[in-house]
């Protein structure tokens, strides 16, 4: 009697949302789906690789948002700038509208969205490689900038 009632709490235990493994994985599937239809989205960026640099783990809160026509953009960027503003510029940090939104199903676990986005420094194109797990990789070419590409994941 003691054993089956141990091995019922411990059953218990190990689905405390009463989800099995697979319900799970197929929530956050439906989640990563839902915001990328809906167009409303963060990524939450923990490394960076810049073009010809070393990777480089970000150990600070930066992060890329996409809400509808709009972009906040707060990322790190080290790497070449051909022009820049008197001061440095924005880097990679600003707000902006996007242009020329398009997103494909790349495999059966992976989607890719582009978009453009210009402000007064440059002309930005945003690639997002976004697996159904949440998982991305974000690449930034830039006009008068080196490429820079982010590794992250979707955040709710």
């Amino acid at each position: 009697m003691l054993m089956s009632m141990m091995a019922l709490w411990l059953v218990s235990c190990g689905t405390s949302d009463g989800l099995t493994k697979a319900e799970r994985e197929a929530q956050r599937v439906q989640q990563v789906v839902d915001a990328i239809e809906a167009r409303k989205y963060t990524i939450a960026v923990d490394w960076m690789k810049p073009l010809g640099g070393m990777p480089r783990h970000v150990s600070s809160s930066y992060e890329l948002k996409v809400d509808g026509d709009d972009v906040d953009s707060y990322l790190p960027y080290i790497g070449e700038a051909y022009r820049l503003p008197y001061g440095g510029g924005k880097g990679l940090n600003f707000k902006g509208k996007i242009n020329d939104y398009k997103m494909s199903k790349s495999t059966s676990n992976r989607l890719v969205i582009e978009f453009n986005v210009t402000n007064d420094e440059d002309t930005y194109h945003y690639r997002i490689d976004m697996f159904t797990n949440g998982k991305a990789i974000i690449d930034v070419i830039a006009y008068d900038r080196d490429a820079i590409s982010f590794d992250g994941e979707m955040v709710f």
